[in-house]
């Protein structure tokens, strides 16, 4: 069984580049897009939930530091390498709530795919929000599985509820936009990334 979430991402960490990072290549693609414009050279960001780096390393030329935290000690040990030669990147083998992340120390937090993966998504994003800046960033793109029916979210519906993968949140798009706006933010802008299953990217400031 892998419904503990640090045994299945480090299941998920031997084909996560060739299975999520082939599949979701366009999306990554814009969410790198979409994250750009809110970075300033000086920015500390806080990638929560790095997994093995698809975005971290191409986010750290827009940022003064970047520190990436993951659950999985080989989703992380995945980044760590590919990060290698960059003086601006820590990758730590953590989690959001770790006491060594300092409230109110980072710029801009971003959270890429991860949200519905989530039992207490409030407490998450309470936590997130201590951890910026006041009106600090964050950023997020998140597969929304009540949206509409999908392949992906029939498969992951299967798994969850047979202990093959962790808990999964079936969000519509706006219930996932209502959450993060009732949880300390403003909501800047929104823009679906996927077809099947909706990827949803939020840019959001802490109020």
């Amino acid at each position: 069984m892998l419904n503990q979430p640090k045994d299945f991402w480090d299941m998920r960490s031997e084909n996560y580049d060739q299975t999520s990072g082939g599949a979701y290549a366009q999306a990554y693609d814009r969410t790198i897009d979409r994250t750009i414009p809110y970075l300033k050279p000086t920015d500390r960001l806080l990638e929560f939930a790095c997994g093995t780096g698809l975005t971290t390393l191409r986010l750290a030329p827009h940022a003064a530091c970047v520190r990436g935290i993951d659950i999985s000690p080989k989703m992380a040990a995945i980044a760590r390498e590919k990060a290698t030669g960059l003086p601006n990147v820590e990758i730590t083998n953590t989690d959001l709530f770790d006491p060594a992340l300092e409230p109110g120390s980072f710029d801009v937090v971003t959270a890429f795919n991860v949200l519905c993966y989530i039992p207490d998504l409030p407490a998450a994003l309470a936590r997130i929000r201590e951890l910026l800046k006041p009106e600090g960033f964050f950023l997020s793109a998140t597969d929304c599985l009540g949206s509409r029916p999908s392949k992906a979210g029939f498969q992951k519906f299967y798994k969850t509820h047979t202990g093959k993968m962790p808990y999964v949140a079936f969000f519509t798009q706006r219930g996932l936009e209502r959450k993060i706006a009732q949880n300390g933010f403003a909501v800047l802008e929104r823009e679906n990334l996927f077809s099947a299953p909706p990827n949803l990217f939020v840019a959001a400031r802490r109020v």
